[in-house]
């Protein structure tokens, strides 16, 4: 039961609907009528199709009749990176590997600065990657460690769901005699 006392009318609405039709069908006995005449509901002539010989012939077709030629059919949805697109690994690699080496370049390890250093390393590969290795729908993480090295060891992993046709990753150690720079970039397609 429709809602707030509305009736539905289906009935009246589609017997009009066939009586239309069936009045637009009927033709007159008798009438001299071809295939392609148009006739009113009492059975006269209106038109007819056919063609004269010094018309031109496409005037007289309808424009849905024949197929377009000149549509180009784009795909909606993007199912991965387009050819040539993937994240660019050897250019992101020359760039840090610049980076990092004019940076640390005759420097030695201490405590305070090497938060510091963590951060503006971090954030100018990210500034960098922004401005010169932007690639539609990939994301990019950055992951920058500084640590000393007095003979421990350091041991660091990674884990992602991933997909190895369209994500990637590279990483750059620098060895700077008293500590040792690691930074690792992932690129992440979004699908």
């Amino acid at each position: 039961m429709p809602l707030f006392g509305a009736k539905k009318s289906t009935r009246a609405s589609n017997a009009s609907v066939a009586v239309k039709r069936s009045r637009a069908s009927v033709r007159s006995p008798g009438a001299n009528t071809t295939s392609g005449d148009i006739l009113t509901p009492s059975g006269q002539k209106i038109a007819s199709n056919q063609s004269n010989s010094d018309s031109d012939p496409d005037e007289d077709k309808h424009p849905e009749v024949s197929p377009a030629t000149d549509v180009t059919i784009y795909n909606e949805y993007e199912m991965g990176p387009a050819f040539g697109c993937k994240f660019p690994l050897p250019f992101i690699r020359f760039m840090v590997e610049r980076l990092i080496n004019q940076k640390f370049k005759g420097k030695t390890y201490q405590p305070g600065d090497a938060v510091k250093w963590v951060r503006e390393v971090a954030d100018e590969v990210n500034l960098k990657m922004e401005g010169m290795c932007r690639q539609p729908r990939y994301k990019h993480v950055i992951q920058a460690i500084i640590y000393q090295q007095n003979g421990a060891g350091f041991f660091c992993g990674a884990r992602a769901i991933w997909d190895k046709l369209a994500d990637d990753y590279t990483s750059l150690t620098f060895d700077g005699g008293t500590f040792m720079c690691i930074v690792v970039i992932f690129g992440i397609y979004q699908y």
